[in-house]
C-alpha cells in the first residue's frame, strides 16, 4: 500500500512539475518536509518521492538543495514504444477533431505513440474500435463513450488496460472521467435568454443521447425562473442526416407562438443549422428567434448573426485526461473514479441579443 501511494504522489508532482508549478529548470526544488507538508503524507513517502523524482532526471542534488533540471523525464526507450488509443464519438466535428489532435500532442511529448478513431455515435462500432486499440496492443485509451444503457456500460469492464472518460461520467462504473460541467453551463444559458426577454424556449439535442445533461441544466435553468419547457419543445436530430434535421427544425419554428422563441441546441452546428434556415424562412434572428449553441466552434463567430455558445478549455480537456492515463500506465496506481471537472464561460453574440437591449446576468 505504501509504494502505491508513493507512485501516486510521484505522479501527481511530476504532473505539476511539467506544469511549472514548482518553477523553472535552475529553480530550487522544496525540501522533503515541504513536500510533505503540502501533500500530507509522511516524511518516509516524501523522501522516496523526491528520490523518484530524482530517478525519473528532473531534479538533482546541488549542495544541500535540490534544483530543477527539467520540467518532464527524458523521453525513455520504454516510452517511445509506448501505444496510447483515443476515441473520438465524431472526428468530422471540429471539437472532436481538435480534441483528438491536443491528444496527439501530448502523447507526443513524452515519445509515445497515438491511435485515433472514431464511434460515429454508434455504440456497436465504438467496443469495435475499442477491441480494435485492444488487439493493436496499446497501455491504455482516452475515451469519449457513447454507451446509455447499464447493460452497454458494463462493456468497458472487459478491458484490459486503464481508460480515462471524457465528457461524460457513467452511472455504473467507478472510472478516471474528465468533464465540462455542462448542466452548469446550460443553466447560465438559459438565464442568459430570460434576461433578453425571451418567453418562450424550446431544445434541439442529439438523437441517442441519453442523460442529457445539457437539456437538464436548461430546464432547471428555465424552472428557476419560472418557464417550463414542454416536451413537444425539445427534439432529438441525428446531425449526419441533413434532410431529416432541417425538417426537424422547421417544424419546431412552425410551433412557434408571436413572440421571441429562443433556441438552445447541444452543439454549434445544431445551432448554425438553425440560423441558417432562419435566414431561408425569413425569420429575423435575433428579433424574432434567438439561437445559441455549445463548444464555440470556430463556425459560432463567423456565421451572421455570430453566435451566443458555450466556451470552455478543449487543451485542458485532452491534458488533464492524457496525464490521468500516463499516471496510471506508468505508476500502476490503484484507486479509480476520480472526477475531474473544468469550468465553463458563456459567449454572448449577436444570435441572442438585440441591438441596445441590456443584458441582464
Amino acid at each position: 500500500m505504501s509504494a502505491t501511494k508513493t507512485d501516486k504522489i510521484l505522479g501527481e508532482v511530476l504532473s505539476e512539475l511539467s506544469a511549472g508549478k514548482f518553477g523553472i529548470p535552475g529553480d530550487r526544488f522544496i525540501t522533503t518536509r515541504d513536500l510533505a507538508f503540502r501533500k500530507t503524507i509522511s516524511l518516509k513517502t516524501a523522501f522516496h518521492v523526491i528520490e523518484g523524482l530524482r530517478d525519473a532526471g528532473v531534479i538533482r542534488k546541488k549542495g544541500r538543495d535540490y534544483r530543477i533540471i527539467r520540467l518532464t523525464p527524458p523521453q525513455s526507450r520504454e516510452n517511445s514504444r509506448m501505444l496510447l488509443g483515443f476515441l473520438a464519438t465524431y472526428l468530422e466535428s471540429p471539437y472532436f477533431a481538435k480534441l483528438a489532435c491536443h491528444a496527439e500532442e501530448f502523447a507526443h511529448s513524452i515519445g509515445a505513440s497515438l491511435i485515433i478513431a472514431s464511434s460515429n455515435y454508434d455504440f456497436k462500432k465504438e467496443c469495435e474500435r475499442l477491441k480494435m486499440f485492444c488487439r493493436q496492443g496499446v497501455s491504455g485509451i482516452m475515451i469519449c463513450p457513447w454507451a446509455s444503457t447499464p447493460e452497454e456500460e458494463q462493456f468497458y469492464n472487459t478491458l484490459d488496460v486503464p481508460y480515462v472518460m471524457l465528457g461524460r461520467r457513467l452511472k455504473t462504473l467507478e472510472c478516471d472521467t474528465v468533464l465540462v460541467n455542462s448542466q452548469k453551463a446550460a443553466q447560465e444559458m438559459a438565464e442568459h435568454l430570460v434576461s433578453q426577454g425571451i418567453r418562450e424556449f424550446a431544445y434541439i439535442g442529439q438523437a441517442g443521447k441519453q442523460n442529457d445533461q445539457r437539456l437538464l441544466g436548461f430546464r432547471a435553468g428555465l424552472l428557476e425562473h419560472g418557464f417550463f419547457l414542454p416536451d413537444e419543445r425539445i427534439i432529438q436530430l441525428d446531425y449526419n442526416s441533413p434532410a431529416k434535421c432541417r425538417a426537424g427544425i422547421a417544424g419546431l419554428l412552425r410551433k412557434k407562438r408571436n413572440g421571441r422563441l429562443g433556441i438552445f441546441c447541444y452543439h454549434d452546428l445544431f445551432a448554425t443549422r438553425a440560423v441558417n434556415l432562419c435566414h431561408e424562412l425569413g425569420i429575423s434572428v435575433p428579433e424574432d428567434v434567438a439561437v445559441a449553441g455549445f463548444d464555440d466552434l470556430p463556425v459560432a463567430s463567423e456565421i451572421y448573426p455570430p453566435l451566443t455558445t458555450v466556451s470552455y478549455p478543449v487543451r485542458d480537456i485532452a491534458r488533464i485526461a492524457f496525464e490521468t492515463l500516463y499516471t496510471r500506465i506508468k505508476f500502476h496506481t490503484l484507486d479509480t473514479g476520480i472526477c475531474r471537472y473544468l469550468d465553463s464561460r458563456l459567449v454572448i453574440r449577436k444570435s441572442t441579443v438585440i441591438q441596445d437591449r441590456d443584458i441582464k446576468m
